[in-house]
């Protein structure tokens, strides 16, 4: 109960627009609460976006496609305990932030750009050799993609965070 008390509580910390201090927060809490993960999927209520790799790592990534001008995004993987914050679209390898197996993955807006009634962002899993995309995974889709337009009801303050979520199977 204390957790989600927490999680709530970062949560409410975005919605104030302190980015300062909920970057720092929310990143680190991914990285250092065991429980996070769970807890998280309890209150935003979504199943995550699950991605079977086969072929390994080499030249693997998250390409960031759209970011709301502004906006800041973070990566947090949650194996490797390593986090990559984005502030304009672009490639992030993740050789060495993935391992083979299951993987979990959770992105999160860290910054916006001062009006928490828009944000978005989405991410395509794929693989790139010679900076040139291979293979994009997930049928084309985004694994990780978070919108909110503020035309919405906001159910609760998660709808705010824009946390998205992410299983990576590495065979």
């Amino acid at each position: 109960m204390k957790s989600i008390h927490y999680v709530a509580g970062i949560l409410l910390l975005f919605t104030i627009n302190r980015t300062g201090l909920a970057h720092g927060n929310i990143v680190d809490y991914f990285l250092k609460n065991p429980k996070a993960w769970d807890e998280t999927k309890r209150i935003i209520h979504k199943t995550p976006a699950k991605v079977v790799v086969a072929d390994g790592l080499e030249g693997l990534g998250f390409d960031l496609t759209e970011l709301t001008e502004g906006d800041e995004v973070a990566l947090v993987f949650l194996e490797t305990q390593k986090s990559e914050k984005f502030k304009r679209k672009g490639f992030c390898r993740a050789e060495d932030k993935l391992l083979p197996g299951k993987n979990r993955v959770v992105s999160v807006i860290t910054r916006n750009s001062g009006s928490r009634t828009e944000f978005h962002y989405k991410f395509m899993l794929q693989r790139n050799i010679n900076n040139v995309p291979i293979t994009v995974y997930n049928n084309g889709n985004a694994v990780l993609e978070s919108i909110y337009n503020g035309t919405l009801p906001v159910r609760d303050i998660s709808n705010l965070s824009g946390i998205e979520l992410c299983e990576v199977e590495i065979r």
